[in-house]
């Protein structure tokens, strides 16, 4: 038995079931909390992204460097706040299509965002361009390797977004990509092609590391843009390797959404700071 405000006694069961409602009630009220900041609109973001009709390719020569993961979950993110977007999936494994059929599948596909597999680099080319004279954003997911495929996606790029780990494999694909690969489109198309780095699934052991310090200033000293903050290494991002976006996960992240809303910021301030740049 027990005693409730010194008035009348309660036995353990019944102070049971109190704790169990009580919690319950707790979590639910975590849950409306949640429900309630996810709600809240970026309205800023969501009108510095309109009308910025741009091409994205997300490369990266070496494999394992999560570009297809943070492919969905920017192209999710530019969905849901209001845009029309295309993404191609120019990866021979076809990844980013189950991942299309199974959110459609599961009901949790934006209605906004369209995809569809492309191995030919003269289709790649040429359906970036076509969807983004449609009105779209297009995100191109090229394969991590050096092919055909890659030169597509990067001549018909408005910005390159570069994901790479602080590993030292990571960094030289990456450089060789940016100081490379990227010169040579510029050449041929007579054209500033600008690139933004990205440091993706970081975490705090990796970002302490005294052995990366070297190749974090490789990357700070290289000349190309370095996105401000890096992208961590969050359940979320796994959440959406099988179904969904960051938005219609069972548990939504608003830390993670928030990444993909500044690296998208970042993203659009260096496409129009290079157009403006032509312009003038």
């Amino acid at each position: 038995m027990a005693i409730i405000n010194g008035s009348f006694p309660v036995d353990d069961e019944q102070l049971a079931i109190v704790d169990h409602q009580s919690s319950a009630a707790n979590q639910q009220r975590a849950t409306e909390a949640l429900q309630e900041e996810l709600r809240t609109v970026n309205y800023s973001f969501i009108l510095e992204m309109k009308g910025a009709f741009m091409i994205v390719t997300i490369a990266n020569p070496k494999g394992g460097t999560g570009k297809t993961t943070l492919v969905r979950a920017l192209s999710g993110t530019a969905a849901h706040a209001g845009n029309d977007v295309f993404l191609i999936d120019a990866d021979s494994r076809a990844n980013t299509m189950r991942w299309v059929t199974m959110s459609k599948q599961m009901e949790v596909w934006p209605d906004r965002l369209e995809a569809e597999s492309c191995l030919d680099p003269d289709r790649i080319y040429k359906m970036a361009l076509d969807r983004q004279r449609e009105g779209k954003i297009v995100f191109v997911d090229i394969e991590g390797t050096t092919n055909e495929n890659l030169f597509a996606g990067l001549y018909c790029a408005d910005v390159v977004l570069i994901p790479l780990q602080t590993t030292q494999d990571d960094v030289v694909a990456g450089m060789q990509l940016a100081l490379n690969h990227i010169p040579v489109v510029e050449d041929d198309q007579k054209r500033k092609l600008p690139a933004l780095i990205v440091i993706n699934q970081h975490d705090l052991v990796t970002g302490r590391a005294k052995a990366h310090a070297p190749l974090r200033e490789i990357l700070r000293e290289s000349g190309v843009a370095l996105a401000s903050q890096p992208i961590a290494r969050r359940s979320c991002y796994q959440s959406i390797g099988a179904a969904g976006t960051l938005q219609t996960v069972a548990t939504p992240d608003p830390k993670a959404i928030a990444e993909m809303e500044t690296l998208l910021g970042e993203i659009l301030t260096l496409y129009r700071s290079t157009a403006e740049g032509v312009q003038a």
